[in-house]
C-alpha cells in the first residue's frame, strides 16, 4: 500500500500542500510581506529613477536660474570684475608694474603723442593694460599705419610701429598738407618746417581741390618713368579731369587724361629726354595730350633737337 500511495504523483501534490496550509507563518514574516506588497503598489517601477532626477535637476535649475537672476542685475559682473581686479593688484604687488616702454619704428610720430595714445602711466600693473585698445589707439594716429605691442614682464611694453610715408604736400585754401602715396593727411606742413623736418623740403606739391584722391595714380605712373620723378616740381589738377605738371627747370608738361594715356605720355616723354635732352633745352612747356604728336611751345630764345644755329659763326670766316 504505502508503495502505491507513493507511487500515485497527486496524492503526493496534495500533501504537500496540506502541509504547507497547516505550517504556521512567523508573524515577522507576515508583517515584512505585507509592506513589500503596499511598496510595489505605492511606488511604480519608474519612480526611482525619477526620484534620481529630480536630485539632480533641481540644484542645477536652482543655479542656473540665480546665475541669469544675477547677471542681469549685475551682481555676477561685478564680482568677476572685482575678482579679476583683485587679481591684477596682486600681481603689480609681486612686481609685474609698467616700469619702461620700448618704441621702434617711430620717425614721425612725436614720443608724447605715443604716450598719450597709450593712455598708461609708469607703476601700474602691467597685466591691467588693454592690449588690444592700445593697438587700436596707436593706429589712429595720422603717421601710424600699423603697430603692434607686446608685455614683456615683468615690466616692459614693447611697440613696434610701421609709419606712412610723405609723398607730397596739398596745397589747398592757403594751407600746405603733408600727405601720404593714398593722399591721406599727415601733417601741417609749416608745423614740420617749424620743428626743423628738412624732409618735407624735397616733397613736390599738387594742388587743387581733389587732387589728394588723384594722388596716387600720379606717382604709380611716374615710377615707370625713373627720369622724370626727381624733377617734379608741382602737379596740379586740372578740372577735376587731368594734370600739368611743373618741372624743377620750370618746364610745365601737360598729360592727357586717362591713367592709360598719362602712362603713356611720360613713356613718350622720357624717351625724347633719353634721345635728345629735350627737357634741358629752352622751353617754355610741352603738350602730350595729343597721342600722335607733342607740342612743343618754345621761348624767344628756344634752341630745339634738330635746329641749327644759322647765326653761328663758322670758322675762318669773319664778320
Amino acid at each position: 500500500m504505502s508503495a502505491r500511495l507513493m507511487a500515485n504523483p497527486e496524492f503526493r501534490a496534495a500533501a504537500g500542500a496540506r502541509a504547507r496550509e497547516e505550517m504556521p507563518t512567523p508573524p515577522r514574516a507576515m508583517a515584512a510581506s505585507a509592506e513589500k506588497g503596499k511598496r510595489r503598489r505605492a511606488w511604480p517601477r519608474w519612480t526611482r529613477s525619477a526620484v534620481k532626477a529630480t536630485l539632480i535637476l533641481v540644484p542645477v535649475l536652482g543655479l542656473t536660474a540665480f546665475a541669469g537672476s544675477a547677471w542681469k542685475r549685475g551682481n555676477l559682473a561685478d564680482t568677476l570684475a572685482a575678482a579679476q581686479d583683485s587679481l591684477i593688484q596682486s600681481t603689480g604687488a609681486m612686481g609685474f608694474r609698467l616700469s619702461e616702454i620700448l618704441v621702434v619704428g617711430r620717425s614721425e610720430t612725436e614720443r608724447d603723442t605715443v604716450l598719450d595714445a597709450l593712455g598708461v602711466r609708469r607703476g601700474e600693473p602691467i597685466l591691467s593694460i588693454d592690449l588690444a585698445e592700445a593697438k587700436q589707439r596707436l593706429e589712429e594716429l595720422p603717421w601710424v599705419s600699423s603697430a603692434a605691442i607686446e608685455r614683456r614682464l615683468p615690466g616692459f611694453l614693447y611697440i613696434r610701429l610701421s609709419e606712412r610715408q610723405p609723398m607730397a604736400i596739398w596745397q589747398h585754401d592757403r594751407q600746405f598738407t603733408v600727405i601720404d602715396r593714398a593722399g591721406r593727411p599727415l601733417a601741417d606742413a609749416a608745423e614740420l618746417a617749424r620743428r626743423g623736418n628738412q624732409r618735407i623740403e624735397t616733397l613736390p606739391q599738387v594742388i587743387g581741390a581733389n587732387a589728394p584722391q588723384q594722388v596716387h595714380t600720379l606717382l604709380s605712373a611716374l615710377d615707370s618713368a625713373p627720369t622724370l620723378a626727381p624733377m617734379l616740381s608741382s602737379a596740379s589738377w586740372i578740372s577735376d579731369r587731368r594734370w600739368n605738371l611743373q618741372l624743377n627747370n620750370g618746364v610745365t608738361v601737360k598729360l592727357p587724361e586717362g591713367t592709360a594715356d598719362m602712362r603713356r605720355a611720360l613713356r613718350q616723354l622720357e624717351q625724347m629726354q633719353t634721345a635728345s635732352h629735350v627737357l634741358e633745352r629752352d622751353i617754355v612747356a610741352i603738350d602730350l595730350r595729343q597721342p600722335d604728336r607733342a607740342a612743343i611751345q618754345t621761348s624767344a630764345t628756344a634752341q630745339l633737337p634738330g635746329w641749327e644755329d644759322d647765326t653761328k659763326k663758322k670758322p675762318g670766316k669773319k664778320s
